[in-house]
């Protein structure tokens, strides 16, 4: 029994003493990552969630207990990221919508879609490029909704954060996608047109701006949203 206390106190001492240096921007860039990877072992899911649950335990370290959950495949560290986007602290909102994305888990993707509409505009952000790496094609209208959302506005100027909305929308592709990027080309907002024109270019696999001006360019994808039925 003693043994196998002292084993234990020896793996939390590990670590505490992995999210210690994965924590410490400090530190080497590779001692860092060495660390942050050991993080990632299923033996490790209930301490990781423990501490990313504790107000006490410092920001940088709670992000990366969250970040880690998101490398874990266990159906412990799924069910803690799926609650964590409840949170009422926005860095660990944040880190849990990045951490799902990264797991790639497609049946979740409904639940990161509704931090598109959270108060905090980085959560939002965090959300959307999620929802890019998810790529889950019945997410697209949320991303559009979130686009035209008044509340991603500020006294009718358009918030930086729209921008991530297009990109999203580009990165999940296909037919789906056509239409709200071919709507987001008219946008009064520059980088949300831009951003579309790159979307067009993912999901067509080319490009029109080569001897186009900005318009004749808009105008070359509007031609090619119209004849795939966009």
């Amino acid at each position: 029994m003693l043994s196998l206390l002292l084993a234990a106190g020896l793996a939390l001492a590990g670590l505490a003493e992995d999210v210690e240096t994965a924590a410490d921007a400090e530190q080497p860039t590779d001692l860092r990552q060495a660390a942050f990877s050991r993080l990632h072992a299923e033996e490790h899911t209930s301490a990781l969630v423990k501490l990313a649950n504790d107000a006490d335990t410092t920001p940088a370290k709670r992000w990366v207990a969250v970040r880690a959950l998101g490398k874990n495949e266990s159906m412990a560290a799924r069910d803690a990221l799926v609650g964590f986007l409840a949170s009422d602290n926005a860095p660990v909102r944040i880190a849990a919508c990045l951490a799902l994305g990264e797991r790639g888990d497609r049946s979740l993707a409904g639940r990161v879609a509704a931090r598109l509409e959270d108060k905090a505009l980085l959560v939002r952000h965090a959300a959307a490029d999620a929802l890019g790496q998810l790529r889950d094609p019945g997410t697209i209208p949320d991303l559009a909704r979130a686009l035209d959302d008044p509340s991603n506005h500020y006294r009718g100027t358009s918030m930086w954060v729209r921008r991530h909305f297009v990109e999203a929308i580009g990165n999940i592709g296909g037919d789906g996608a056509i239409a709200p990027l071919k709507k987001a080309l008219d946008d009064g907002d520059k980088d949300v047109a831009g951003a579309a024109i790159q979307g067009f270019e993912k999901v067509a696999g080319f490009s029109y701006g080569e001897g186009r001006s900005d318009a004749e360019e808009k105008e070359a994808w509007r031609r090619w949203a119209g004849q795939r039925g966009g």
